[in-house]
């Protein structure tokens, strides 16, 4: 799927957001020059799915239960950004692929950097040039068992890397968490990235294929625990809709 490139601070501004052009300021920050770096490329966020808002996605009309919750869920990050009650984490899953899930969990990523930044702002601060992040499972995973398996040392210093990212983001999205089973070693990494986060209580959004209730198949019941810690779970309903988007 594919936004027009709509920045994603229009959803939260008024006043010259309205002449909106490539060269803004804000708009760079978030977006970089011409789409290439920019908050957004360093959170790790997909390209296609860098300008996707909760307004503008094509999920809200198919899931519009889950997204009701979702539009309450955000008015916490504000508060959470300004020293009061922390924000929650989200877990949404499905049993069909392609429901919306990682469409919807990038919106809020692109929210809680939006308003991060925005917050910054009004109090005089520079925004966090690496305020959240966007992990892949099934990538990691596939990354980590080609290293593995050629004794790739860089390869292993980059999971690494990703790994440290994640584990310190303000907000994170773990995508696709579950899909695969899992190795001792490989579960480790995901723990100490699930376990880092909900110590510092940083919120995070999961998406998966599994009820939360399913993460003790896949991981460990300790895990388990560590995902379920002040998460609220949603369900995203209906068939597939990949391959019907415009």
């Amino acid at each position: 799927m594919t936004n027009t490139k709509r920045c994603i601070l229009l959803d939260y501004r008024n006043d010259s957001c309205a002449n909106c052009t490539n060269l803004c300021a804000h708009r760079i920050s978030l977006h970089g020059l011409n789409g290439a770096g920019g908050r957004s490329a360093q959170a790790n966020i997909p390209r296609d799915y860098r300008y996707v808002t909760l307004k503008t996605s094509p999920a809200r009309k198919d899931q519009a239960r889950a997204y009701k919750i979702i539009d309450e869920y955000v008015k916490t990050f504000r508060r959470h950004l300004e020293g009061g009650e922390r924000s929650k984490s989200l877990y949404l899953w499905s049993d069909e692929p392609g429901t919306g899930k990682t469409t919807t969990a990038v919106a809020l990523i692109n929210a809680w950097m939006s308003i991060e930044y925005l917050t910054a702002l009004k109090y005089g601060k520079q925004p966090a040039m690496t305020g959240a992040y966007f992990l892949d499972v099934t990538e990691l995973q596939t990354s980590y068992n080609l290293a593995t398996m050629t004794d790739d040392e860089a390869g292993m210093r980059r999971i690494g890397d990703e790994i440290k990212r994640a584990q310190n983001a303000n907000f994170a999205v773990i995508d696709d968490i579950g899909t695969r089973s899992s190795t001792e070693a490989f579960t480790a990494y995901i723990h100490a990235v699930i376990n880092g986060r909900t110590t510092q209580g940083l919120p995070t959004v999961y998406t998966s294929n599994l009820p939360v209730e399913g993460m003790r198949r896949i991981f460990t019941d300790r895990l388990y625990d560590r995902i379920r810690d002040q998460c609220l779970e949603i369900e995203f309903i209906g068939k597939s809709k990949r391959g019907m988007r415009k």
